[in-house]
């Protein structure tokens, strides 16, 4: 009778978390539906100004050459956001909630391996979210790092303002996230938000440009516009993406954990079964030797 009893409460446990994953499921599935496609009609608008940003950088390369040697020497004659204090930035953009399957992890795999390169070494760094935080304090990383949350579902203009004003004080920012591939597929992406490469690219480098432009009315009032509007709405954008990825590696991590809970489920039932027939086995026994010493 007790090990009836623990196996019926450890049934009752795995209805319970069945249900609890149905329902991390079907919530998934609405929010995946809700910004897929703006995501997916966004993201080809955003390669494209990507695409001007990169050529804005490697064309009329006197000219630009001159602004950032303006900008190095610290020249107070640019605008605000032109004057970088620092190199370079790199983000990991995690989440704050858990159950979100693979796809963080192995985002984070990627920010940590990318880390331990010799060009990022003087780069610092930014962890948003606290499973993210959890992650890197969790792996001895002894790096200095600055934190930030911003909320999993819905972010706000000023959210992405203050992250868009600490951005601009670095000459180079990369932001690494999960990006939407599938339902079942999410890859784990670093891209540059800040016109170094193609944005969501795995462009190492932007290949020569041979066009040649007329920047109107100036150069540094062009890329005063690129590196605020631009910057934010590809910022947004990596916000988004990895929204829609964590949706969809949650609801194949549910579907997961649904096919797993069905089999303990079939497995405790054939238990249930079996330690019942043998209780009715047991009974059976008691009442036959029972009878025989009523008839002795």
């Amino acid at each position: 009778m007790a090990q009836q009893k623990i196996i019926l409460e450890d049934i009752g446990a795995l209805n319970s978390l069945k249900e609890l994953a149905e329902s991390y499921e079907e919530i998934a599935v609405v929010r995946m539906q809700k910004i897929r496609d703006s995501v997916l009609k966004t993201r080809d608008f955003l390669a494209e100004l990507s695409d001007i940003f990169v050529d804005l950088k490697s064309s009329y390369e006197r000219e630009v050459k001159d602004l950032l040697e303006r900008r190095k020497k610290n020249d107070k004659t640019l605008t605000q956001p032109l004057q970088k204090k620092d190199k370079k930035l790199m983000v990991y953009l995690s989440s704050n909630g858990k159950f979100y399957g693979s796809v963080t992890q192995k985002t984070f795999h990627l920010f940590m391996q990318d880390l331990k390169n010799p060009e990022a070494q003087d780069a610092k760094i930014m962890v948003i979210g606290r499973a993210g935080r959890e992650m890197y304090e969790g792996n001895n990383a002894h790096k200095e790092y600055e934190y930030y949350e911003i909320p999993d579902s819905t972010t706000s203009i000023e959210d992405i303002k203050k992250l868009v004003n600490k951005f601009l004080s670095f000459e180079e920012v990369e932001v690494y996230y999960g990006k939407f591939g599938t339902v079942v597929k999410q890859i784990p992406i670093a891209t540059s938000i800040t016109g170094d490469d193609i944005f969501e690219t795995e462009v190492a480098a932007p290949s020569k440009r041979e066009d040649r432009f007329i920047f109107e009315p100036v150069l540094e009032k062009i890329f005063h516009f690129f590196e605020t509007q631009i910057m934010a709405n590809l910022f947004s954008q990596t916000l988004l993406e990895n929204q829609l990825a964590r949706h969809s590696s949650r609801i194949t991590a549910m579907e997961e954990a649904l096919v797993h809970i069905e089999d303990e489920s079939r497995r405790l039932n054939l238990l249930k079964n079996r330690v019942r027939q043998q209780t009715e086995n047991i009974k059976q026994m008691e009442t036959i030797a029972g009878m025989a010493l009523w008839e002795e």
